[in-house]
This record gives C-alpha cells, sequence and structure tokens, in this order.
C-alpha cells in the first residue's frame, strides 16, 4: 500500500523498476523467450465484476482509495461531467532479479526481431538506479549504518546497472550521457567530515553535502504506456484482454527503510514549497488565505501519508508516538540491526551536537515538543514551569554558545510559549462555545496538530512537521508576524459593517434590505462567527484575568524547591516514570547548574500573543469568513435580483452605443456569474436583449415560440419561479463542505483536484497531459494558484453592489415616470426586495427589441444604432451614478 503522497520519490521509483520490468518482459516474450512458472500472478478479475477490476493507472490507495470513493458519491456535477471509462483488467506477476538479467540476455541476443530499447525507459531505469544510490549513499555517509540496507540497496542497483550494460547492444550509448546532462545524474557522496557546513544551508545540502536532486517529473511513463507502446507478443489462449505488471521482487525486504527515507525526502520538498508560498506572501504576490490554505492541505497530505506508512508496518510503527518509531528507523538504524536500544544512543552526550541528520528527520523541533508533551502529561494549569532546552546542556555547557544552538533556543521558547498559550486557550474557547451557543470555528492544521499534542500526547511527524513549518513561517515573516491577524481583524470588522444587523432578542434585524426566511439560519450563523470568534476575540482579556488571579505562581522558579508541593510531586511522578531516582541534577553537573541558569520559559507577555504568532490561523479563519460571506452576497442578490437587472440594462446601454460608460466592479460580477445572468455570453442584439432576459428570469421558452400565446402554458419554466439564483464559486462549494465539518479535508482536496483537471482537460487536447499523474507538489502547487485566482471571485462585494443597483433601479424608474411619464407599476410586498423593476426592466428592453424592427432601416443606412426612449433615460441615471458617485 503505496502513500498517495509519495509519488514524487518512492512510488515514482517503485513505478519506474516496474516500468522497465514490463517492458523488458513483453519484449523478451516478443523475442521468443519462454519463462519459467512466473513466482506470483494475481487472478485478474472477472468481467462480471467490474467493481473489482484492479485499474493499471490508479493513485489513489487504502484510506485516501475510500475517501475519494465518497467524495465522488457527493461531488457536484459541475467538476463530473463525463463518467470515467471502464478500467482494464490488471494481471500482475512478480518478478525476480534473476529472471530479469535473464530476459536483458534474451533481448540483447535477438536479431529477429532486433529490439531497440527506447530513451524514455533508459532515462526512466537510470531514475530508478539514482533513487537507490540516494538512499544508499545517505546509509553510507551517515552513522546509521544499517549493513542489511546498504547491501540490498547495492544489491538493487548491481542488478539495474547489469541489466544495462547487458542490454547496451539494444541502445545508442551516447543517449546515457544525453540523459545525464538533461539533469539525471549519478549522485557522488562527498564526505562529511571536515566540512564547513552551516545550519541554514538549504536543501541540496541538508545530507551532509550528499548530493541530492529533485526528481525530474517533466517524463512521466506509466506500465499502461509500456502495453500501448511495445509490440504485438504472442498470442495466448486467453480471450480476454487484460493490461500486464512485472513487479521486481524486493529480496531484501529493505522497502520499510526506503519507503521512509523518501517520505523525508518529500517532507523537504514540500517544506521549501511552503517556504516559497509564504514568500511571496511577504512580497504580497499571494494573499494571506491563499497560502494559509495551501499550508493546510499540504500539512493534512502530510498526515495521510504518515498513516498510510504506519499502516504498511503496523508492527513497528505505531501512534500516539509515532515520530520516534519512523524516525528511529533510518537516523537509528545500527542500533535496529545490532538489537541495541536505541534510547541508550539518543541519550549520548554527542547527540546534543545539531547535526545535518537532525534537520533531515527535524529532530531538533521535535525534542521541543516531546519536552512539553511530558509536561502537558501532568496535567498543570497555565502557566506551565517548562524548562528549556538548555536543560539538556548540563553535561556540554560549551556548546550553548554554538549558533545553531542559540537559534534552537529561540524555537523552543517560541514553540512552548505558544502551545502554553493554546492551553490556556482551551478553556477560553469552552466558555467563549456555552456563551455564544456556537461550536468554535475550524481550526487550522497547526492548531490542530499542537491540539493532539496537548490533549492526546501524539508525537507524529506531520506535527513535528507543523510545527517545522510555523519555525519557518516566524524567519520569514520576522517582526512582521502580526500582519496575518491585522488583515483577519480588519476582514472581519468590515463584514460585520457591511451586514448591518441587529440583534433583537436573539433574532437578527437588518437595519435596510433583507434577506430570504431560509437564508435566516447561515446570516445568524454568520454574525454570530464575526461577533465572538473574530472581531472581538475574549482570550487576551481572559488571559490578562488568568495571570492576575495566578500571580503568586507566575513568577519564575530558580530551583526545583521553589515550585509549589503540587509541582514538585508531579515532578517526581515522572521522573521516577522515567527511571531516575531525583529531579534535582547530579552534585557534579552543580556548577553548570549556575552557569546555564535552569529557569523554567517564561509565558509570552504579550495579551495577544496566540492571535497574533499564528498567520495560518489568522488566515484560515479569515478563509472562513470570506466563504460566509460570498454566500451571504449570492443569497441577497438572488433575493432582489438588482444586480440581474443593472446587468442586462448595462449591457444593453454599451452594445446599443447610448452612452460609454464602463464599470469594472459589474463587469467583474458578470464575469463571475456569466451563465447565470447571461446563459453564457453576452446578447449582442436588441431580440435577444429582451428574450435572455426574459428566459432567464424564469419565463419558458414556449412565450417566445412563433404563434404561441402567452396563455397557453405556464408563464415559467419548471423550477425558475425564483428567478436567476447566483452561486458561489466550485471551489467554494468543495471547501465549504470541509469547513463546516461535513467532509473530510482529503475528500475536498480529491474534489478540488478534479474540477481543476477537469478544467484542464477542457482546455488541452494533449492526451499525455491527461493521463499524467500529479505528484504532491504539483497538486499543491496548482491548487494555490487555483486559490490566489479564485480569492477575488470569493470576495466580490454582492451585497453593496446589490443595495447600489437597487438605488439605481429606484432613480431610474422615478426618472421615467418624471421625463416620459411612464409609470411601471411596483407590487406591494411585505419584503424589501421589489419585483418591479424586473418587469420594468423587461419593458425596457422590449421596447429596445421594438425599436430595432421599427427604425431597423434607417438605421442601418446611417450606420446607427439605438436603444429607445427608455433606454437613453436609464442610461443617463447610470452615467450620472458613474461619474458622480451618487444617486
Amino acid at each position: 500500500m503505496l502513500p498517495d503522497i509519495l509519488f514524487s520519490s518512492y512510488q515514482r521509483y517503485k513505478e519506474d523498476t516496474n516500468v522497465f520490468a514490463t517492458w523488458l518482459s513483453r519484449a523478451a516474450r516478443s523475442c521468443g523467450y519462454e519463462a519459467p512458472e512466473l513466482d506470483t500472478k494475481v487472478p485478474m478479475p472477472s468481467k462480471a465484476a467490474p467493481s473489482e477490476v484492479v485499474t493499471a493507472s490508479h493513485r489513489l490507495k487504502g484510506k485516501a482509495r475510500k475517501e475519494a470513493k465518497a467524495a465522488a458519491a457527493t461531488s457536484d456535477t459541475s467538476t463530473s461531467k463525463a463518467p470515467d471509462p471502464l478500467p482494464v483488467p490488471v494481471a500482475k506477476y512478480k518478478l525476480t532479479t534473476k529472471r530479469l538479467l535473464e530476459q536483458a540476455q534474451a533481448v540483447a541476443k535477438s536479431t529477429k526481431p532486433k529490439v531497440q530499447l527506447p530513451p524514455d525507459i533508459l532515462k526512466v531505469v537510470q531514475r530508478a538506479i539514482h533513487a537507490r544510490q540516494r538512499c544508499a549513499a545517505w546509509f553510507e555517509e551517515t552513522k546509521s549504518k544499517n549493513a542489511i540496507s546498504i547491501e540490498g540497496h547495492a544489491h538493487f542497483i548491481a542488478v539495474l546497472q547489469q541489466a544495462l550494460k547487458i542490454l547496451q547492444p539494444c541502445y545508442d550509448s551516447e543517449e546515457v550521457n544525453t540523459i545525464e546532462q538533461s539533469g539525471v545524474k549519478e549522485a557522488e557522496p562527498k564526505k562529511m567530515h571536515g566540512s564547513s557546513r552551516t545550519f541554514g544551508d538549504d536543501l541540496s545540502n541538508r545530507f551532509g553535502n550528499l548530493h541530492v536532486e529533485d526528481i525530474d517529473e517533466t517524463l512521466d511513463i506509466t506500465t499502461s504506456n509500456v502495453n500501448q507502446a511495445v509490440g504485438k507478443t504472442p498470442k495466448t489462449k486467453s480471450k480476454v484482454e487484460y493490461e500486464e505488471i512485472y513487479e521486481l521482487v524486493d529480496e531484501f525486504c529493505i522497502d520499510v527503510s526506503f519507503t521512509i527515507f523518501c517520505f523525508f525526502e518529500d517532507l523537504h520538498r514540500i517544506q521549501d514549497f511552503v517556504k516559497r508560498t509564504w514568500m511571496r506572501y511577504v512580497k504580497k504576490e499571494l494573499d494571506l488565505m491563499t497560502c494559509a490554505m495551501t499550508t493546510n492541505i499540504a500539512l493534512d497530505m502530510i498526515r495521510r501519508a504518515e498513516e498510510d506508512i504506519i499502516d504498511q508496518a503496523s508492527a513497528l510503527l505505531k501512534k500516539p508516538r509515532s515520530y520516534e518509531a519512523i524516525a528511529m528507523v533510518i537516523f537509528f538504524a545500527e542500533s535496529f540491526a545490532k538489537g541495541e536500544n536505541p534510547e541508550d544512543a539518543f541519550a549520548s552526550s554527542d547527540r546534543l551536537k545539531i547535526t545535518p541528520f537532525d534537520e533531515f528527520i527535524y529532530l531538533s523541533t521535535a525534542r521541543i515538543l516531546i519536552k512539553f508533551e511530558q509536561i502537558a502529561a501532568m496535567k498543570i494549569a497555565y502557566p506551565q514551569p517548562v524548562p528549556s532546552v538548555r536543560f539538556s546542556y548540563l553535561s556540554r555547557p560549551d556548546l550553548l554558545d554554538l549558533p545553531q544552538v542559540k537559534k534552537w533556543e529561540e524555537e523552543d521558547e517560541f514553540l512552548t510559549q505558544l502551545l502554553m498559550e493554546l492551553s490556556l486557550n482551551d478553556n477560553v474557547l469552552k466558555a467563549q462555545e456555552e456563551f455564544s451557543g456556537q461550536k468554535a470555528p475550524l481550526t487550522d492544521e497547526i492548531t490542530r496538530a499542537f491540539y493532539n499534542l496537548r490533549r492526546g500526547g501524539e508525537v507524529s511527524v506531520w506535527i513535528v512537521f507543523a510545527a517545522r513549518v510555523l519555525l519557518d513561517l516566524r524567519d520569514i515573516v520576522g517582526k512582521d508576524m502580526s500582519r496575518g491577524y491585522l488583515e483577519q481583524k480588519a476582514a472581519g470588522d468590515h463584514a460585520l459593517a457591511l451586514l448591518d444587523f441587529k440583534v433583537e432578542r436573539g433574532q437578527l434585524n437588518p437595519r435596510g434590505e433583507r434577506w430570504r426566511t431560509k437564508d435566516a439560519p447561515h446570516m445568524l450563523a454568520l454574525w454570530k462567527l464575526l461577533q465572538y470568534w473574530v472581531t472581538t476575540p475574549t482570550f487576551p482579556l481572559m488571559k490578562q484575568r488568568w495571570l492576575a488571579e495566578k500571580a503568586n505562581i507566575v513568577g519564575q522558579y530558580m530551583s526545583f524547591e521553589e515550585l509549589p508541593p503540587e509541582y514538585q510531586e508531579h515532578a517526581r511522578k515522572q521522573a521516577r516514570a522515567m527511571g531516575a531516582m531525583d529531579v534535582k541534577p547530579p552534585k557534579h553537573l552543580a556548577k553548570n547548574v549556575e552557569k546555564i541558569g535552569l529557569r523554567p520559559i517564561k509565558h509570552a507577555a504579550e495579551l495577544d500573543f496566540l492571535l497574533t504568532h499564528n498567520p495560518i490561523a489568522s488566515g484560515t479563519l479569515e478563509f472562513i469568513v470570506a466563504l460566509g460571506m460570498e454566500h451571504a452576497g449570492t443569497t441577497f442578490a438572488s433575493h432582489h435580483h438588482s444586480i440581474f437587472a443593472i446587468a442586462h440594462l448595462y449591457n444593453a446601454i454599451r452594445q446599443c452605443g447610448v452612452v460609454d460608460i464602463s464599470w469594472p466592479e459589474l463587469d467583474k460580477i458578470i464575469e463571475s456569474q456569466i451563465s447565470v445572468i447571461f446563459a453564457g455570453e453576452l446578447p449582442t442584439t436588441p431580440k435577444t436583449f429582451h428574450t435572455r432576459f426574459a428566459l432567464q428570469m424564469g419565463f419558458s421558452a414556449k412565450n417566445f415560440a412563433r404563434n404561441q400565446r402567452l396563455n397557453n402554458g405556464p408563464i415559467f419554466a419548471p423550477g425558475k419561479q425564483d428567478g436567476p439564483q447566483m452561486s458561489d464559486t466550485p471551489t467554494s462549494k468543495i471547501l465549504d463542505d470541509y469547513v463546516r465539518g461535513k467532509t473530510p479535508m482529503a475528500s475536498s482536496i480529491h474534489r478540488l483536484e478534479a474540477m481543476i483537471q477537469d478544467s484542464e482537460r477542457s482546455q488541452n487536447t494533449d492526451k499525455r497531459v491527461i493521463k499524467r499523474h500529479l505528484t504532491p507538489l504539483e497538486v499543491l502547487g496548482q491548487v494555490r494558484e487555483s486559490l490566489s485566482i479564485t480569492m477575488p471571485q470569493i470576495q466580490i462585494d454582492y451585497i453593496s453592489m446589490t443595495r447600489t443597483c437597487n438605488r439605481i433601479l429606484r432613480k431610474m424608474h422615478i426618472t421615467l415616470e418624471n421625463e416620459l411619464k411612464i409609470e411601471h407599476k411596483l407590487i406591494e410586498t411585505e419584503d424589501t426586495n421589489q419585483p418591479g423593476y424586473l418587469i420594468m426592466t423587461l419593458a425596457v428592453l422590449d421596447e429596445v427589441s421594438k425599436a430595432q424592427i421599427l427604425q431597423g432601416k434607417i438605421f442601418k443606412n446611417l450606420g446607427m444604432r439605438s436603444g429607445g426612449p427608455q433606454l437613453d433615460v436609464c442610461a443617463e441615471v447610470l452615467k450620472q451614478h458613474l461619474t458622480q458617485d451618487k444617486i
């Protein structure tokens, strides 16, 4: 079972070896090679059970596949326009390295037919070899020398290289040089000894100056491509058409360590992607919400990948402390191989030096979280006396002056303070939920990770990675860390002012135009979100009160004896559980204690520290507000229809050339809602001005049929009685299900990816692009760019535009009566919307259509177009608004 997240490295490697093995097996058969009975053959599924068919190009595995299946059942029809083709049955075979070399000999010696090794197949073999070389080099150069792993990797590398050597008559030797020059080069490890590597070096040097390359994803070949491309093989007795996949047997059973190595490689690639994303935020190239949601999606992908890895090796890897188990597989491989206890190596004073290996598996960050989790397990109230990482250097105080250790201390203080603040916030949230009668909004993945750490004692890889991402963000944003919170609060203040509600006896009462009754639950929930969770957070006040009440224990303790009795007892129990006789340091370390100064980490002084030091949380909350406001806007516009009416008049005025006007804000809405307002395209003739408006209003098309009387059938088309209904963006609909807790993030990601792929498919006819597997980085990149394009559409201010269009229609109605003596009757209604304005607009456009018939010949000869007197009046009113910005 392969995690979807690993497609860019481990799964790519597996696919590459399968591609080569499949091509070679089929090529050998075409040369007359008769293979002995294969080790394993997966039975082909019957045609009567299509649900059991294994597809040849599927990506999702395990939990991801189940979630995707559930998502497909609930996804919008817009994201799945056509059914997927029927899957092709697959027959899988296990191929030993011995058989692989035999087949290579058969192909190389064959003259009839003469087989050529395609350059693309050669390239994927080289890519697979280099993937193994990177891992083998890492084991060789680190202190994690696992003889089994090294021998296993060397064996696979040797077999693939030998196969290529045998096949030399089948390809141009210069092709290898071309491939290497194009970016697939052999990794040549350099010795770490004497290295001048600094703590902040980039990914290419994270493994102790080992040469590490990103994977070349421009070439995407699968076994499906091989089955299509390879020439016909001898016919079999079976009449069933199926796809063959040959898998190279892992004779050394080293896939667990290789999988985990690849997992950490992928984490660093995603870490760099997230860092680049937030750098664009600092440069104001991306908005806060796009960066926050992209980061949330990345963390969720990693969480699911880790769960799949644990499922693969459930006997070895378990939660809640899966980080230690996973990291130790590669970091302490030598200890595992020798049957030693990794804890002993972990506790060694030599491990206090921060090495490139620590960075590779995020060990320094993990230690901070493990330390806090041990204190959190004591259930001590805020502020918890959490020791600094300096405590670890009692035996080696000389290392405290190293730059990387100093930076580690800063990170320790920051993460610990944030974790302490979140612990206090647990109580604040509970009280706030009781007061507001509303559950707290969905949290970001960083907050979720830290909650699992504090409440469940979970120290997983994804939680450690989440902490590392936040530390990176702190380095990138710097002193401007509060920018995200200020943006989120400003957005909330603006939204609350825009809604313009007042609360009377628990009921919302808008001061102006109203929403429909059926929209009241959404509006009430949105108002509470803004009022209680966004614009007026209670945490700073509650923290101030808490600290005032606990002033007697908030002071910083200089020694163990100064701790309150209950703290001392907790510390003693914890020490005894860890095998120590006492919590106090030994006498021979007393001088080091004085030198280091073992004070607990002080709580953050700023009352709003929690709010201002997690931009991902701020961006997530702002995104939730944006989704709520978009839906409030589209339902508001759908109730009043004033944007719809003005858009049609605006288009008719411009098409007829009555006056030269431009309204960018309305143009933006028309572009976003063109299918609702204009059925997908702008009408360009007076006749279509009228008919398109009437049809989109909901009138039946039969009303415009030739020789069809109006009262011969229903006036409105089925389901169109409420008029045109503006919709939220497809992205909003997908992510709103996640925000509201209706679907897991995995399902939303799958639906979002499907929507993006459908969009690309409609614009690109290249079959290779359609079939191409997306790597996690490609998915994240597409989601990020899609969000950056969609966010301006989500933030369209439908509410203000609806109110503005209401005022313009009201002015048009008055002006038509005053200047042309045409009185369009209004409809008395208890609601604040006015259907009479739609009838007025229909009459104006009808006049334009009739004017064309009467004046068509005259204006056609003169090269002029006119809209009619009523449209002229409407044009002047609209021009007055746009030029004077007031009615």
